[in-house]
């Protein structure tokens, strides 16, 4: 989604209202998905060595809380990086708070801080209720805020920002969800949750790569190098097809070979929209999308009987 642009005469926003148009908080279904996905399967007992399910309330808004703050941060950085760097210089980039002089660099990078910070606090709140996850939610907070800064510091330019986000948004929030529910001792239980977790990593890269299709051209102008600047158009639709739709056929397949409960064939009614997020490439409402599937499919698996 493109920044609003300031017309003749028009009010400049409060500075309160551009802190907030930079979250881009319409990408915050990135992140609630893949949380809810990872409780709804603790909370069904799935992979517990016990084959017991739970779900602690206060774990889950800490995790929900966290990785929203985590990933707002993310945009915060991703913005400045590419302020910085000369990506982004016309008042509709990025979320325009920069480019179009709304926040100073510095204030943009102390934001970005801030709720990073808020992010270390809810896990480390998290080791304190649940000291056990030690193991688990160090390496993912460090991954975590190594994904915030270092996506487009440096990864993004050398097209890593997919598999970054396909890690971080995808698999490590529903593995970290999982994880501070339900103990993780096993490699192969860290595999079953990587596989569940799939269609909603492809539809995080969906994301991103709508919008660096929209972007394409500007940042071939700024030599950032990403997926979508190394493709043609038309292994770009491709690519896209892909991302959006095999989700749903993964979800079918997992529960044709009983992997998951047939109410997970919820996820279908949400074909049309996807075909719309296909047609349109518009960012927020693939954001929606995404969303959508992930409720459909967490809630279908927090309300069934595993197979």
């Amino acid at each position: 989604m493109s920044a609003p642009t300031l017309t003749p005469g028009a009010q400049a926003p409060t500075k309160s209202a551009a802190y907030v148009q930079a979250l881009r908080a319409y990408s915050l279904p990135a992140s609630i998905a893949s949380v809810l996905l990872g409780v709804a399967l603790a909370g069904r007992g799935y992979f517990a060595p016990d084959g017991q399910g739970v779900v602690s309330l206060a774990a889950l808004i800490l995790t929900l809380v966290g990785g929203a703050l985590a990933h707002l941060a993310g945009n915060v950085f991703n913005d400045y990086y590419d302020f910085v760097r000369g990506v982004d210089t016309k008042p509709d980039q990025g979320s325009g708070v920069l480019t179009q002089g709304l926040l100073s660099k510095q204030e943009m990078f102390r934001f970005g801080t801030v709720l990073l910070v808020g992010a270390a606090i809810c896990g480390v709140t998290l080791l304190l209720i649940a000291p056990s996850t030690l193991t688990l939610i160090v390496p993912l907070a460090l991954f975590g805020a190594f994904a915030a800064i270092l996506y487009a510091a440096l990864l993004k330019q050398y097209a890593l920002g997919d598999l970054l986000i396909m890690l971080s948004f995808g698999f490590g929030l529903t593995l970290g969800a999982y994880g501070v529910q339900t103990p993780i001792r096993t490699a192969e239980q860290v595999g079953q949750i990587a596989l569940l977790s799939l269609p909603l990593t492809f539809l995080v890269d969906a994301i991103l790569h709508a919008n660096n299709i929209r972007d394409r051209a500007d940042d071939q102008a700024a030599g950032v190098r990403t997926v979508a600047t190394m493709l043609s158009e038309q292994g770009n639709r491709v690519l896209y097809a892909i991302l959006l739709f095999a989700p749903v056929a993964i979800v079918a397949l997992l529960v044709i070979l009983r992997v998951l409960p047939l109410a997970c064939l919820s996820v279908l009614l949400t074909l049309p929209v996807l075909l719309k997020g296909y047609r349109t490439g518009d960012v927020p409402f693939v954001a929606q999308s995404h969303l959508l599937f992930g409720v459909l499919y967490a809630l279908s698996v927090a309300v069934s009987p595993r197979p």
